[in-house]
């Protein structure tokens, strides 16, 4: 990403940060005198403040549009950071238990990994060959175990429902979603006619990695055998791409 794709002029900077102070300030005294007249009660006032790097961030994504014309990189890196620091703040002004929304600070984090994963429309990235842009499928997937994983834990916070009916260790399942992933990457791979090479071998090890912790976490087996299983994993991937070629 270059620098003149998410340069911001100063000018326009200024007019945002003026605009922005304006609207916190009226918003504050708002909410006094309404707590004032009414029993409205404003505990945590000072979280709007954590607002300042939310709109810094949304009105970066604004103006590198205008720039660029498109939705870049550079506009969905500025609202996903804003939206991860908009999380905190919306615990925070609306008195949310921090004990049953925490899980809200894996589930918003990790849609904004999965949103990553995915190439943009009119970038130069999608005439890449797969091979040379392995990380975007992972990062999706990742993404979405994590997302999983931050529903589940919220699910269970807030009494909607609780996993460990299903199993005790249902929190490794997510972990099986990369894997899961790496699977069908392997197949893309596979079927684009990019052989197996590095980015295959690559992909499968990771895959292994995962699926392999995954395996371990959920049927609760002894941890021990991790590393040896992980050994023999990579001599496999190592004498597959051998036999491959």
């Amino acid at each position: 990403m270059s620098d003149e794709s998410t340069y911001i002029p100063r000018e326009n900077r200024r007019l945002r940060n003026r605009v922005f102070f304006g609207i916190l300030l009226i918003l504050i005294g708002a909410l006094f005198l309404l707590s004032q007249f009414t029993s409205f009660e404003f505990y945590n006032w000072w979280a709007l403040f954590i607002l300042i790097p939310v709109f810094g961030s949304f009105s970066s994504a604004w103006f590198i549009f205008q720039r660029n014309g498109r939705f870049s990189e550079g506009v969905r890196s500025s609202i996903g950071g804003g939206l991860i620091i908009l999380t905190v703040a919306v615990i925070f002004l609306l008195n949310l238990n921090w004990s049953a929304w925490w899980p809200l600070m894996v589930l918003v984090p990790g849609f904004v990994v999965f949103a990553n994963g995915f190439p943009l429309p009119g970038s130069k990235e999608l005439e890449r060959p797969l091979a040379q842009r392995l990380y975007r499928p992972w990062m999706g997937w990742t993404g979405l175990g994590v997302m999983a994983l931050g529903a589940g834990f919220l699910a269970d916070r807030l009494g909607i429902y609780n996993p460990a009916l299903v199993s005790l260790n249902w929190w490794a399942v997510p972990i099986l979603i990369p894997a899961a992933g790496g699977v069908l990457t392997a197949l893309r791979l596979l079927f684009s006619g990019a052989g197996f090479g590095w980015a295959a071998m690559s992909n499968l090890f990771n895959t292994v990695i995962f699926a392999a912790v995954g395996l371990v976490a959920f049927y609760g087996i002894n941890w021990n055998i991790l590393v040896p299983v992980l050994i023999i994993a990579a001599g496999l991937v190592l004498l597959v791409g051998v036999f491959r070629r």
